[in-house]
Order: C-alpha cells, then structure tokens, then sequence
C-alpha cells in the first residue's frame, strides 16, 4: 500500500486491506485501486531512474 510518499510503503494484511477498503463505493474502490498501481509504477520507475544514474556514475569514473 502506497500513499503518495516515497518513503511509506506499507504492508497491510488481508483483514487490514478488507477492512481499508469495504466501506467504498465501487467507483471509490476502483479509483483507489487504480491510485495504486499508478503510485506503484512511479515508485519502480524511480528505482530503475536511480539505478541507471547509478550505473552511469560508475561508467563516468572509469569503474
């Protein structure tokens, strides 16, 4: 789970999650859903940019 902040990735149980999200609409349930995957997304595409500044960091210097 996901809200928003880099650095807040939290795991919820199965329970957690149920009882997170059974108060919502339809519409509310499939916007959070949808919310999420595209926070998801963001967050790997930032690890893959990090990581492909890291590698070219390490070609720069000749490593």
């Amino acid at each position: 789970m996901l809200f928003g902040k880099k650095d807040k990735d939290v795991r919820l149980t199965d329970k957690e999650y149920k009882s997170l999200v059974g108060g919502m609409s339809k519409k509310e349930r499939k916007d959070f859903d949808r919310r999420q995957r595209e926070l998801k997304r963001e967050r790997e595409d930032d690890r893959l940019n990090a990581w492909l500044d890291f590698e070219d960091d390490m070609d720069d210097r000749g490593l």
